[in-house]
């Protein structure tokens, strides 16, 4: 069943919510690199599909939606009162597109029943290298991060890609503006390209991430303007693609973005619910990138 969904007209744009992984996926692989886990969350949806897993999976034709266990997630995040929770975001942006953000965040607050989530970091990479990962290869992903981390987004990116991310914050900051989102991020900004984002930024971010592969030594003038900014510097091991359309799960599609969530339960901390989304479209000849 899942599989056909490739030669559906129906689904010439794809929603997947993979629902709560939690405690579903294989527990003999406690320490997952992002991209492995969103490729084992898809195989799981694709399992249930099939009769494989006995999990509900629910095939939206109207919408486009393929859903995991939809009606568990939202029992899950409402067992707690909204204001005893936090649900943080992590936004991959395979594409400039300022309709594929808003396609993200409204399928966010509508498949997690949310009228907000606490915040929202944004990764986009002009520029990404689109290296083919296989989960069965782990070191390829740290090889590929280690690379990552000799270069600067600014450097690898032109006036042009930095108006494209500006318009993609500018799309996150009418939701924060709206009042649906309560703190904005980014993801993987050198210093003089963070700069230049605050300075016509509606809405600031208050958190930067960096790569693990290239913090063992923060760059002091990134470390000094987060702090005049009171801007928290925190840490990932994410690739800057999650998932590419070589390693997607359905032939022919292209991946537009995908995004990780999790709900805290803020009293104790502990993480009670995880699941990633992910938007894409069946690809037009025209579409086909030359090699």
């Amino acid at each position: 069943m899942f599989t056909e969904i490739a030669t559906n007209p129906k689904y010439e744009k794809l929603l997947i919510s993979t629902g709560n992984i939690l405690n579903v996926l294989d527990n003999a692989i406690p320490l997952r690199k992002s991209h492995e886990e969103l490729l084992d969350s898809l195989k799981l949806c694709s399992e249930c599909a099939s009769g494989r897993v006995d999990d509900q999976i629910e095939f939206r034709e109207s919408d486009g939606q393929v859903l995991r266990a939809n009606a568990e997630l939202k029992q899950k995040i409402t067992e707690n009162a909204r204001n005893e929770i936090s649900i943080g975001v992590k936004l991959f942006m395979n594409k400039n597109s300022k309709e594929c953000v808003k396609e993200a965040a409204n399928a966010l607050m509508s498949i997690l029943n949310v009228d907000y989530v606490d915040n929202v970091v944004l990764a986009y990479h002009p520029n990404q290298y689109h290296t083919k990962i296989s989960p069965g290869t782990p070191d390829v992903t740290a090889a590929t991060l280690q690379h990552q981390s000799e270069l600067k987004w600014s450097q690898s990116a032109n006036d042009s890609d930095l108006n494209d991310l500006k318009d993609l914050w500018f799309c996150l900051e009418d939701f924060a503006l709206q009042k649906q989102i309560n703190q904005l991020g980014i993801a993987d900004l050198d210093t003089e390209a963070l700069q230049l984002l605050c300075q016509s930024a509606r809405v600031q971010p208050v958190i930067a991430q960096i790569n693990l592969a290239a913090c063992c030594i923060v760059p002091p003038t990134l470390k000094e303007f987060c702090t005049q900014r009171d801007i928290q510097l925190l840490t990932h091991s994410d690739p800057e693609v999650l998932l590419t359309d070589e390693n997607f799960i359905l032939p022919n599609y292209t991946v537009d973005w995908s995004l990780r969530y999790q709900v805290h339960v803020r009293c104790r901390g502990v993480l009670t619910a995880k699941g990633y989304l992910l938007g894409a479209r069946k690809c037009l000849a025209s579409d086909k990138v030359k090699e």
